[in-house]
């Protein structure tokens, strides 16, 4: 609890302050982290690079959602918008080495070994060739899971109230109501 707490206070602190200690850029410093202080980082983290390192290694972890957070809740909107500067096609290694998208196992591993080899400012396997800032399929797989996660609108049709008598109707609960001229249900009019 101790652990959470100082994380916690360490990412509110960097958002006041606008700094960013190195131990925060580390990806080992979030391999280290439970995975509940993770997702507690994950609401709370203001810098768009901390939260790629959580997101990604919750990922790579196989977790996707966690009470109301979910992965993408704040990052899937980047899918396919040119954030960074690119050249070459995505998942393409570069001259002289590198690794490709199908280097890796998931697209989890593949977002945290771009981050932890320079990232979306450098991409220096060039596996973030459209530069939205997300490795090879993880756009796309943080994209489904913030899909999924969403909350619906709830509509409530009219066809769900019977009419009980002229002028006195039957909710869905079985309570029986009026409606005004203002349009209003009247509870006790029945």
């Amino acid at each position: 609890m101790n652990r959470l707490f100082y994380t916690i206070s360490i990412l509110f602190g960097l958002a006041a302050c606008g700094t960013t200690p190195t131990a925060t850029q580390d990806p080992a410093y979030f391999t280290s982290m439970s995975t509940s202080a993770l997702w507690s980082a994950q609401a709370a983290s203001r810098s768009p690079l901390q939260l790629a390192y959580v997101e990604a290694e919750l990922g790579g972890r196989g977790q996707s959602a966690s009470g109301s957070a979910y992965l993408g809740q704040r990052t899937a909107s980047a899918l396919g918008r040119k954030l960074y500067s690119r050249s070459g096609a995505a998942g393409s290694p570069v001259a002289g080495g590198g690794k490709s998208c199908s280097d890796f196992a998931s697209s989890a591993q593949a977002q945290r070994y771009f981050l932890a080899s320079g990232g979306p400012l450098s991409d220096a396997s060039n596996l973030d060739g459209d530069g939205d800032g997300l490795a090879c399929e993880w756009g796309k797989t943080i994209a489904r899971v913030a899909k999924s996660h969403r909350v619906k609108a709830t509509t409530y049709r009219s066809h769900t109230s019977r009419r009980a008598s002229s002028g006195c109707y039957t909710g869905p609960r079985g309570g029986t109501y009026t409606i005004t001229s203002s349009g209003n249900k009247n509870y006790g009019g029945c």
